[in-house]
């Protein structure tokens, strides 16, 4: 599905991807897919630096751009920084700016991995393709700023990270840029 829809993303700084998606005037539709509070498992626990079964805010949902089925974003945080985030209606919201709005946290850095793998059944059904085509994966943490004079530093409060997410894409949806 390579209609000429995609996202520029700037490697070497944070941006929102619906900002990103309004600025080009396209036509967005975030549908949620599940919003709530969730244990981590293992993955999740490594990947958050919490204990297993920590309580995280966990939101998964399905951006249509132009008509299109385009990405499937899930975000997990621990949910005592973020207390009340899934009463939330992030439909057709920008996250990171629910997220800044009700509890002041700012995203600033991230630390991504970009991978092509084989899209799975849900991935499939979402994103409107067949078993054995591939996906852009996007694997990462984010971390949020320390309120330090000198902007642009990271805050890992006691070494963690404020977020883990995962993006999954069709592969002409983003085009990745470092400066």
């Amino acid at each position: 599905m390579n209609d000429g829809v995609f996202i520029l993303r700037d490697l070497d700084k944070f941006t929102s991807v619906t900002d990103a998606i309004i600025a080009k005037e396209l036509n967005l539709k975030n549908i949620v897919l599940k919003c709530g509070v969730i244990e981590s498992n293992y993955y999740l626990s490594q990947k958050l630096n919490v204990s297993l079964a920590t309580k995280l805010f966990y939101l998964s949902r399905l951006r249509v751009v132009n008509g299109k089925p385009r990405s499937i974003e899930k975000t997990y945080i621990e949910y005592d920084k973020v207390k009340g985030l899934e009463k939330e209606d992030f439909t057709d919201v920008s996250f990171y700016r629910v997220l800044d709005n009700k509890t002041g946290f700012k995203i600033n850095m991230t630390n991504e991995e970009i991978l092509i793998v084989e899209a799975n059944e849900e991935e499939c059904e979402h994103l409107e393709l067949e078993m054995g085509d591939e996906v852009v994966l996007i694997k990462g943490t984010a971390y949020i700023e320390d309120g330090n004079p000198f902007k642009g530093t990271a805050y890992i409060e006691d070494g963690n990270p404020f977020e883990y997410f995962e993006v999954t894409s069709i592969p002409s949806f983003y085009r990745f840029r470092s400066v």
